[in-house]
């Protein structure tokens, strides 16, 4: 069988990238690492581990034997009967025609066999697989007080690296989601041009979080460094409030710029109780945005 190269963010993504391809289960399988994924700075993938894999090659079959006589042994012997050559003549025959026969037999057993393989495999791999998403279902779920501990380590970490002394404070926006705001000297190569480098820290956290809590990880915590989420969601609101009361004394409905479904969300929120209009989305993502309609026109 020949050998196939998959890659993976990990070695063992490319592992079942291989499986996969060759349709075998994994004992059926061997394999060789040509790379380990590499990573950079932030932990963002640099380098996708590579591996090459192939079926594991069935035992050598028999070698025919080799002594079988020659036709011009028959002359050294010196003077065989008529009938002694027919009868050699006719037990090789059958002796060769037994062999292709058992050749056959051999050759469409090992046909079924290979058949067989991908099937068996699948259901095995079918097998693990509901056997990984039992045991995700069963796993406690994470507090979201123990998820915050994990991204606050993570954050100092990221904030040793970038030169900076950080300190935390927590506040419960909703039931279900923690806001950390990150403080401390230095942080403007961590809040990047226009939030940037804040943003992208955000969404590592969010993918920490993913990896080492995996099913059992649920409601949201957002890492705002430097105060720059707060700052700009303040702003947002004060925009949004500016365009409601334009609506109410125009009666004409606005359409705002795209959005983010959190902004958004932030904007529906801040006019929900405001006097003579109402919100709704319109568009498709990313182009999706928020309307402020008066109040009479939502339908």
């Amino acid at each position: 069988m020949e050998w196939v190269e998959t890659t993976g963010k990990t070695v063992h993504e490319a592992r079942e990238a291989a499986l996969d391809m060759l349709g075998v289960h994994e004992d059926d399988a061997e394999f060789e690492v040509i790379t380990e994924a590499k990573t950079g700075l932030l932990g963002r993938l640099k380098e996708e581990a590579r591996v090459r894999a192939r079926v594991q090659p069935a035992a050598p079959r028999v070698k025919n034997d080799r002594n079988r006589r020659r036709k011009g042994s028959k002359s050294r012997q010196g003077g065989s009967s008529g009938d002694d050559n027919g009868n050699r003549d006719n037990s090789r025959k059958s002796g060769s025609s037994k062999n292709r026969s058992r050749s056959g037999n051999n050759k469409e057993s090992a046909e079924q066999t290979r058949a067989a393989q991908p099937e068996k495999a699948n259901q095995g791999r079918s097998k693990q697989t509901g056997s990984r998403q039992e045991e995700m279902s069963n796993e406690a779920t994470m507090p979201l007080t123990e998820q915050a501990v994990l991204a606050e380590q993570f954050v100092a970490g990221l904030a040793e690296k970038f030169g900076s002394t950080v300190s935390f404070a927590h506040e419960q926006v909703e039931e279900d989601e923690i806001r950390i705001t990150v403080s401390g000297d230095n942080l403007g190569r961590m809040v990047g041009h226009r939030g940037s480098t804040a943003m992208a820290i955000d969404d590592l956290v969010r993918t920490v979080l993913q990896r080492q809590a995996g099913n059992s990880r649920n409601g949201r915590i957002r890492v705002d460094v430097g105060g720059i989420r707060a700052r700009r969601a303040e702003a947002l609101a004060t925009f949004a409030r500016a365009q409601a009361q334009q609506v109410a004394e125009t009666g004409t409905a606005r359409s705002l710029e795209p959005m983010s479904s959190s902004d958004r969300k932030l904007v529906h929120d801040t006019l929900a109780e405001f006097a003579g209009v109402a919100t709704t989305s319109a568009g498709e993502d990313p182009n999706r945005r928020v309307v402020i309609v008066p109040v009479g026109d939502a339908d």
